[in-house]
């Protein structure tokens, strides 16, 4: 029965795999075939063209997204929300909706399997039953764990390379170039979430949005004490006309001098951390090592003397 669930599920995991491959309409894929029908508007083909879709887009996506649907009508305002944030704080690109989806279907899907699998049979009854709400508990909360991985790390990720980019835009402002023009050096030069923060700045920036807004925006997103208070300070500079480029100087040595704090409080961390490993770890193998023979020295000794 475990053979064959097994194979079922590598069969579907394969089937999906497939699925989302590009190899669905042939040789051409959907975009170059709608040029083909765009060029000539009497040979396009209604149901031609949904059909030369990715077999996701014409089947798992619908379903997934009416599902999403229903489970959205129950779930709470609150929880949407509060999701949202943790997925802007994350970076991934996924919707509330979905994520929230995904959760439901674990927590449900889980304990099925377990089920099927005959783990209640094997266990027992109120065992069990326990184990596959333990189960479900697990696959609910497992994604939630991730998403909060991954916010924590982008966080960390993001308060490493704050001094660089700071050092880089007090520079950049200080040779005469605008906030903006130094924004996107900044941009240009370093990657990751951080330049990729500043990029989306730029980005509401040029469609209209004022720049404080959007700085007060992005220090929401990524809801770091070092972010905030750098924005904080730009945005007090703006109201009281303060040059910019001393701020940016000071914002520089502050985020440096909090980095090279961090470090130092990490690295008094260091020995606390390892001595929980050398007394659980390191301390018995030596103790083994130094008094094995001794005991067993004593052992064959004590030995011989029982056979006198």
């Amino acid at each position: 029965m475990f053979i064959a669930i097994t194979i079922l599920i590598l069969g579907f995991v394969i089937a999906t795999a497939y699925a989302f491959s590009n190899k669905e309409g042939g040789d051409k894929t959907f975009e170059e075939r709608l040029r083909e029908m765009s060029r000539d508007p009497e040979t396009i083909d209604l149901a031609e063209l949904e059909l030369s879709k990715p077999f996701s887009e014409r089947v798992i996506q619908p379903i997934i997204e009416r599902i999403s649907g229903l489970i959205t009508k129950i779930t709470p305002a609150e929880v949407l929300k509060e999701t949202k944030g943790k997925i802007q704080q994350s970076g991934v690109r996924i919707k509330a909706n979905s994520f929230v989806t995904l959760q439901i279907l674990l927590a449900v899907g889980l304990p099925a399997v377990m089920a099927i699998m005959g783990v209640i049979e094997k266990i027992g009854g109120l065992k069990g039953v326990g184990f596959l709400v333990f189960a479900g508990l697990i696959g609910y909360f497992l994604p939630d764990i991730w998403l909060k991985s991954k916010v924590g790390a982008r966080k960390a990720e993001i308060q490493r390379k704050l001094p660089d980019a700071l050092d880089l835009l007090t520079v950049s402002v200080e040779a005469g170039l605008g906030f903006d023009m130094a924004l996107n050096k900044v941009v240009e030069k370093l990657k990751g979430p951080l330049a990729e923060e500043f990029g989306r700045v730029l980005h509401e920036v040029r469609m209209g949005k004022p720049r404080r807004d959007a700085m007060k925006a992005m220090s929401v997103r990524v809801d770091s004490p070092d972010v905030s208070q750098f924005i904080a300070a730009l945005v007090q500079a703006d109201k009281l006309g303060v040059s910019l480029a001393n701020v940016l100087r000071v914002q520089s040595d502050q985020m440096r001098l909090k980095r090279k704090q961090r470090a130092e409080e990490t690295a008094m961390k260091a020995p606390l951390k390892m001595s929980f490993v050398l007394v659980f770890f390191v301390l018995p193998a030596l103790m083994i090592v130094l008094l094995g023979p001794a005991v067993i020295s004593v052992i064959e000794q004590l030995g011989d003397n029982k056979s006198f």
